[in-house]
């Protein structure tokens, strides 16, 4: 190659990149900001029946401890979430898997929790 092709091909190989980089930079941030505006009150039933085990458990644990009526600082332990609430959920949402998290009214009284 001549150098003055190598210079044009080197200018056209570095507007490309320049804007690819453009596009993408601003496409990758509003991805972002709409995972992490997502609050668990606000997904489905399917989509909590549809993750892992582990993360359940910490959706459940959001969604119960914000939607029970405690006083102080008192909560729901983990492990009765995962043991108790977790089935609980999942029974409800497999029943109606288009209603919101925050909907459900998941009732721990008389499930031998302690609080």
């Amino acid at each position: 190659m001549l150098p003055l092709e190598c210079i044009v091909n080197i200018k056209l190989v570095v507007s490309a990149v320049i804007l690819i980089t453009s596009v993408m930079v601003p496409m990758s941030r509003a991805f972002a900001t709409q995972a992490t505006e997502a609050a668990p009150q606000d997904m489905t039933c399917k989509e909590f029946a549809d993750m892992s085990r582990q993360y359940m458990t910490a959706i459940a644990f959001v969604i119960v401890n914000k939607n029970s009526d405690f006083k102080g600082d008192d909560y729901v332990p983990l492990h009765e979430v995962e043991t108790v609430a977790v089935p609980k959920m999942i029974k409800m949402c497999h029943r109606h898997p288009d209603t919101k998290l925050g909907e459900l009214a998941v009732n721990l009284k008389g499930s031998g929790l302690h609080y």
